[in-house]
């Protein structure tokens, strides 16, 4: 099994060593750390260092609802 391991930039780094506190690191998507506010928004470390709305991600439909109707 291969993991991929994902360099964060200076400017994420040191975003996330200052963030407020309540604020978790709770994973990545794409290279850019995802952040949970305390009342439990999520935002994205861009590569220069700011927080930005992280894009939900989408509700994928079952494939058993597939064809149904």
């Amino acid at each position: 099994m291969t993991t991929k391991t994902e360099t964060l930039t200076p400017r994420q780094t040191r975003r996330i060593e200052r963030l407020p506190r309540g604020h978790r690191v709770i994973g990545t998507r794409a290279g850019a750390p995802l952040v949970r506010q305390p009342n439990g928004r999520l935002l994205q470390v861009t590569p220069d260092g700011r927080l930005a709305a992280a894009a939900m991600v989408k509700r994928v439909q079952s494939y058993l609802d597939v064809g149904r109707g």
